[in-house]
Order: C-alpha cells, then sequence, then structure tokens
C-alpha cells in the first residue's frame, strides 16, 4: 500500500515540476518548434495554428525579446522604432496582419530629404513639392519613370506569391519559390544592381547617388549588391509607406498571441534527430530536452550568426554566406549645422542619405516617436544615425554639436549581398525547416513572412496535413 502511494506521490511531482513547462499532451497532437520569435517565427506559428486538421502544439524558443528586429527603444518616456521601421503599401500579409488585429496606421510626419556626398548634397528637397519633383526630374531625367517602371512590374510580379500559396503550393528551396513569383527573378540574382540599371538604360548619376543612396539606408551596402535585393530597396523609397501606431513590433506579439503558442525565453544549443525521425531539442542552460514532430529555425543559421548544433543528422548542414554588420545609433541631441551648411532650423534636412561609400555613416534621419502623428510637440529632438561601425566619439561630434543621450544597437541585420552566394534551401531534412534562407534574397520583413507562410506549409504537408486540398487562406482572426 505504502509504495502504491510513493509512486502516486512521485508521479504528481513528476508532472508538477518536470512537465510544468511543457504539458501532457495528446499523443496524436503534433508538436511543433520554432527557434525565433521575430516575424517570421511569430508568423510561422500564426499560419501553423491556422492550418485546418493540424491542431499542433507549438512552443516558441527565443534568447532573444518577441519581435527580433522589429523592436523600440525609449527616450525620455517615449518609444522609437530601431529596427523595421516601415511597410509598403504593396506588403499583403503585413497589412492584413494589421487590419485583422485592429491596429491603427501611424501617419507619416513629411520631412524634406537630401542627397549628401560628405561635403555637400548634391540633391536637396525645399517646401515647395512641385520645385522638388521638377529638380529631380532635372538632374535624373528619364531615369526616374524608368526606375519607377522597373519597380512596379517587379511588385507585379512578386504579388503572384499570394495566389500560389493560398493555393496550398510550398517550395523547398529559394530558388523555387522566386521561379513561381516570374522566373527572371533568379536571373536578377545573378547580376548587380548597377549591372540591371545600366541595362535597362538607367544613368550612369542615378546609379552612382540615388540607387547607391537608398542602398545604403536600407541596406547598407551599394548598387554591387545582385538585382533582386535592389529592386526590393528601391521599393523601400516609394511613397505611401507606412508603419503601426504604438511600433511595428505589435505585429509579432499579436501573431504569437493569437497562434496560442508557448514562449519560452531559452536558447536552443543543438537540434537532435532520433531514430524515429522525430527531434529533441537541447539547451544552453537548461537540461530538459522535449520531443517534437518538426522543428522550424526562424532566425539566421550561418558560421557569422549561429553556433547551432546539429546532432545525428545523415549528412552536415552547409549554410552559405555572411551577415553585414549595422549599428544603429539613436541620438538625443542637436544636428551640427556646420558640417552640413544649414543656416537655420528651417534649412534642416531631415532625411540625410549618403553618396559616398566611404563616409563613416550610411543615414542620418529625424525621428518621432512610434505614437505620435502629426508633429512632435513636447517630443525630444531625437536623430537615427546606420553606420557600417561603431560611431567614434570624434564622428558624433561631427554629426551632432549637442548630444544628451545615444543608445547603440549593433546587430547582424541581414546578408552581405556580395554576389559570392546563393539562396540556400527552406528544407533542411524532412521535418526540420529554416525560414531565414529566404533573406539571401532580399530581408525584409513581408518577406521573412512570405517566407513563414512557406515552411508552415511544408511542415503541415510533412504531419500528415493535404495543403492543397484544404488550402490554408484563411486566417481571419474573430477579435
Amino acid at each position: 500500500m505504502f509504495s502504491s502511494y510513493l509512486r502516486t506521490i512521485i508521479y504528481l511531482l513528476y508532472v508538477f515540476f518536470i512537465c510544468e513547462s511543457h504539458q501532457v499532451l495528446d499523443p496524436t497532437q503534433p508538436r511543433i518548434a520554432i527557434i525565433g520569435a521575430g516575424i517570421s517565427g511569430t508568423s510561422a506559428a500564426y499560419f501553423l495554428s491556422k492550418t485546418p486538421g493540424l491542431n499542433p502544439k507549438i512552443d516558441v524558443y527565443s534568447k532573444d525579446l518577441v519581435g527580433g528586429r522589429m523592436a523600440t527603444v525609449n527616450i525620455q518616456g517615449y518609444d522609437f522604432e530601431t529596427g523595421g521601421s516601415v511597410l509598403h503599401p504593396r506588403n499583403k500579409y503585413m497589412k492584413q496582419f494589421a487590419e485583422q488585429f485592429g491596429f491603427k496606421r501611424k501617419k507619416g510626419i513629411s520631412g524634406k530629404f537630401g542627397l549628401y556626398d560628405g561635403s555637400h548634397f548634391v540633391y536637396s528637397e525645399g517646401d515647395w513639392s512641385v520645385m522638388n519633383v521638377a529638380s529631380l526630374l532635372w538632374r535624373y531625367g528619364f531615369s526616374l519613370l524608368k526606375v519607377n517602371t522597373l519597380v512596379g512590374e517587379m511588385l507585379n510580379q512578386f504579388e503572384r506569391i499570394y495566389n500560389v500559396q493560398d493555393d496550398g503550393y510550398a517550395f523547398s528551396n529559394v530558388a523555387d519559390l522566386l521561379s513561381a513569383m516570374d522566373p527572371s527573378f533568379n536571373m536578377m540574382l545573378e547580376r548587380s544592381l548597377e549591372a540591371g540599371l545600366k541595362h535597362a538604360g538607367v544613368s550612369k548619376l542615378f546609379i552612382e547617388e540615388l540607387a547607391h543612396a537608398i542602398m545604403r539606408v536600407n541596406y547598407g551596402q551599394s548598387p554591387d549588391a545582385h538585382q533582386f535585393v535592389g529592386s526590393v530597396s528601391l521599393a523601400g523609397a516609394e511613397t505611401g509607406l507606412w508603419s503601426l501606431h504604438g511600433g511595428n513590433k505589435k505585429i509579432p506579439h499579436a501573431l504569437l498571441n493569437a497562434s496560442g503558442a508557448s514562449f519560452y525565453n531559452e536558447e536552443v544549443e543543438a537540434i537532435h534527430l532520433n531514430t524515429d525521425g522525430r527531434f529533441s531539442l537541447r539547451f544552453k542552460e537548461n537540461d530538459e530536452m522535449p520531443l517534437y514532430d518538426a522543428v522550424i529555425l526562424a532566425t539566421p543559421v550561418t558560421n557569422d550568426t549561429s553556433t547551432f548544433g546539429f546532432e545525428n543528422f545523415p549528412r552536415q548542414f552547409h549554410f552559405p554566406g555572411r551577415y553585414h554588420q549595422t549599428v544603429c545609433t539613436m541620438v538625443q541631441g542637436d544636428i551640427n549645422y556646420e558640417t552640413f551648411n544649414f543656416a537655420d532650423s528651417s534649412s534642416v534636412i531631415d532625411d540625410i542619405f549618403t553618396t559616398n561609400r566611404t563616409l563613416f555613416f550610411n543615414s542620418l534621419a529625424r525621428n518621432y516617436p512610434v505614437d505620435i502623428d502629426d508633429g512632435a510637440e513636447g517630443a525630444p529632438s531625437v536623430w537615427k544615425v546606420f553606420s557600417n561601425e561603431p560611431l567614434a566619439k570624434e564622428e558624433l561630434d561631427t554629426l551632432f554639436s549637442a548630444i544628451n543621450e545615444t543608445f547603440v544597437i549593433k546587430w547582424k541585420a541581414y546578408p552581405e549581398y556580395d554576389g559570392t552566394t546563393t539562396t540556400g534551401n527552406f528544407t533542411l531534412h524532412p521535418g526540420l525547416y529554416h525560414v531565414n534562407a529566404i533573406e539571401f534574397a532580399a530581408s525584409a520583413m513581408e518577406m521573412g513572412v512570405i517566407g513563414a507562410r512557406n515552411v508552415a506549409l511544408l511542415a503541415a504537408s510533412h504531419l500528415g496535413v493535404d495543403i492543397q486540398d484544404r488550402k490554408t487562406q484563411s486566417f481571419h482572426i474573430e477579435l
């Protein structure tokens, strides 16, 4: 009698202490682990949770905060965007998420922009929009119209992926996914943005100044990058860009919550393939090894970004390429009028893009709190500086006449698009997937969600769901 009581007590203690973080589950319910809680990881969890016939138990792991590179910093009581800051009006998934969760769009605050070569502005906007357009046309001529047409055609082709995914089609590698948009996209990976624009008849001046400046502000790189990511970058300079009132990071938080997934602030050290085809996770500071039917990597995995271990797999995985270091320096202070030859506050350029690849900063832009729509009365004067290396005191003093606070965020934000790497595979092994392979085509919030939906479709198919029959196009949330 005593031994049966003892066994019962031991079992209850096991359930309480050992299984508290990972509940005792229905053995027929598929278990899925997602490593990474940025927009890719949280949208993958969301799409999986909305897949008819799957009913998964999802665990999301991340050593970082939910949102990943979609983040804010608090300066004197106001939140400012530090990562993914703007969204394109044709980003279908991000737009739909914002609408479904009832999030309010943040109204843009208009400001002047200029192109700075390190000594003077080769172009700068004035107070009259008509004159600004006229001066752009005077400097760059028909190249503006040619690029606008090229970007428009590219976006039309890009949008095909939404119908393809609605019909339940998924792809094991990035090249096939791009081909589903348009076969020409893979050709764009094989030539530089500069070569592609030259082939289209775009002027050398446009490429050296405007295209170069846009690549520097968006990716910290030059038109030497391949044409596909360059086209995505040019699209990111169009009008109609938007963000969320309160910060774009609200979307990954809402996706995670709506998915019903459990979040664990833990660092995964290794993924182990078991003899039954399932996977165990090993953590850096946790002895528990939970078992999963599928694992999704929603985080960069290259030699310079990750130390993941892959244990007992039949082959070694090769992750080509490397990530580009970006340094975001938020400065609460006053811009240096003397450096930029500003006569007074009315002549200050709000968005300074640089055209000189040897200059120590890529861009300098006035920033506004995420919850302020019209004007910034009462808010601190905050500027965001993008650079490839941390800024020295002398460099900061060159840009600012007065500095009250600085916040430095250094990260591997996107791949190095130097033309020496190729896109990789979403499917690493049956049941093991890598969303961030898509970043070597282009790193953007919408690209991350497209990659996540593709991987969610692959995982659902692996777990026995006929994705083309059930069609996971419906993911409406009842609020």
